[in-house]
């Protein structure tokens, strides 16, 4: 922290000489007189000792005191942070600049760079240091009785914030042109959802819903391409469909129920044919004895005893009844 601690100077403005002012007394120093005094001039022999200029443009012919002799001296000591600074200037036909640092000359062999070893040891730009040091009553009632657009402007011009007011302008506009462009991609987006919803690709004639001027070989080309691959996918958006619909199928099977099924356990296909085969001689047989049944007579053919006609109808009845039952 830079603080000003005594301030000498003779002949300056409308002062003549051995002229002092103690800064360090009070955290804020109020300079009060009337009109013509010299209280706008202490701010202006302290900008004089810092930066060799002053905020009100007054040449450095027009500084010393007309009435007192040529030439003036000022004397400035300041502090910044553990160190003591004093600057000394004695303008006459030449100027002379001296810093010292802790009692130690720290000047360079110009004044030019002795000047900006003080400002670099400040580490205030004069712009700063003469808007924000000291104000004079006008200047904080500007200040505080400006529009808010006059007070934006007075603390960019403080601060130096031009550039990054440049910058947020240039990021605004940006930032207002990427949320054009979402808002647009966003509505072509839903405007292929739609499509894309309504048309299931189940057709592979897509091609004449697709508004496309073809004017060059270049275009037909790409259009060929474009066809292939379109084709190509609605091929594959088919057999998506198909096992889709398998899946469905698949998924209402009882896989559970179907494995808890007992099934009865397999006999060779031999077995098989040699029970078809037995069951066929028996029904053969069958039909051999009803074929001789239905032709006996009323007399036995072997002892040539009579058979009685009713058992006769009931021995092919239940023949019949066999042989049904067989097959």
């Amino acid at each position: 922290m830079i603080t000003l601690k005594q301030l000498q100077w003779n002949n300056c403005f409308s002062y003549g000489s051995d002229n002092e002012l103690l800064l360090d007394d009070n955290t804020v120093t109020q300079i009060i007189g009337t009109n013509g005094t010299g209280k706008s001039s202490i701010p202006l022999i302290i900008e004089e000792a810092l930066y060799n200029k002053n905020s009100k443009g007054i040449k450095k012919a027009d500084i010393p005191n007309r009435y007192v002799g040529k030439g003036y001296n000022i004397k400035l000591a300041f502090t910044k942070d553990e160190d003591t600074y004093v600057v000394s200037i004695d303008r006459k036909t030449s100027v002379k600049v001296k810093l010292e640092k802790n009692g130690e000359d720290i000047s360079s062999h110009t004044a030019t760079n002795t000047y900006k070893t003080i400002q670099d040891t400040i580490g205030v730009d004069f712009k700063t240091f003469s808007q924000l040091v000291y104000q004079n009553t006008n200047a904080s009632l500007q200040f505080l009785t400006a529009t808010d657009t006059n007070r934006k402007k007075f603390l960019i011009d403080l601060l130096h914030l031009d550039e990054y007011v440049t910058l947020f302008e240039v990021f605004k506009e940006a930032s207002r042109e990427s949320s054009n462009k979402v808002i647009e991609l966003t509505s072509e987006i839903n405007t292929i959802e739609k499509w894309l919803n309504t048309n299931k690709l189940e057709s592979t004639n897509i091609l004449p819903m697709l508004d496309l001027e073809i004017n060059t070989e270049e275009d037909e080309k790409i259009f060929r391409l474009l066809s292939i691959e379109l084709e190509n996918i609605s091929e594959k958006n088919k057999k998506i469909l198909t096992n889709n619909k398998y899946k469905d199928l698949l998924s209402k099977i009882d896989l559970d129920y179907i494995n808890s099924i007992e099934v009865a356990e397999k006999e060779s296909y031999d077995e098989y044919q040699k029970e078809v085969g037995h069951i066929d001689a028996e029904i053969r047989a069958s039909r051999t004895l009803l074929n001789k049944l239905e032709k006996l007579e009323d007399v036995c053919p072997t002892c040539e005893q009579e058979v009685d006609a009713a058992f006769k109808n009931n021995l092919i009845e239940e023949e019949k009844k066999t042989q049904k039952e067989e097959n």
